[in-house]
């Protein structure tokens, strides 16, 4: 009985670690925080974010990379207030990265696809027609126990 009970507590926090191991769903999209059952680090975000261009018109785009050591997830939002805002076009053949649906917009956010090791994944994002001082938020997770939940990263101003 005592080895069942062991067998179904490690096959349910591996489960739990791996849960999204192809991205996040639209259930993090308000908090950014993935479901491991591991707390978000506290510490500074020790990955760069560099923003391409940091002044866009509507509808004009920029790169956004996240890079530094070996990291196996990530999450990635610009926002206006609380909502996630313009689009991140991401290539079809793309094999790091898919777009989700957050806040009503299907292109809002950009989650990996696969738990492979990554240095540096660059995303296009597409300002809205909308104009203003919109935020960058990022989650990345080096693994499912350590990862750093909706850090602000710097500014996109759209006029």
């Amino acid at each position: 009985m005592f080895r069942f009970v062991s067998a179904f507590v490690v096959l349910s926090v591996a489960t739990c670690a791996w849960a999204y191991s192809d991205g996040a769903p639209t259930a993090v999209c308000d908090d950014m925080t993935p479901k491991h059952p591991f707390e978000p680090q506290k510490s500074k975000l020790p990955y760069t974010v560099s923003i391409e261009k940091s002044s866009l018109k509507p509808g004009e785009e920029t790169d956004i990379t996240i890079s530094g050591k070996e990291f196996k997830g990530f999450l990635i939002q610009v926002r206006n207030g609380e909502k996630a805002i313009g689009s991140f076009e991401i290539d079809p053949r793309d094999k790091n990265a898919k777009n989700v649906a957050c806040h009503g917009s299907p292109k809002s956010a950009a989650t990996h696809t696969n738990a492979s090791p990554k240095k540096s994944v660059t995303l296009k994002w597409k300002a809205p027609q909308q104009k203003g001082n919109f935020e960058v938020y990022v989650t990345v997770a080096t693994d499912g126990a350590q990862f750093w939940a909706k850090q602000n990263v710097g500014n996109i101003v759209v006029n």
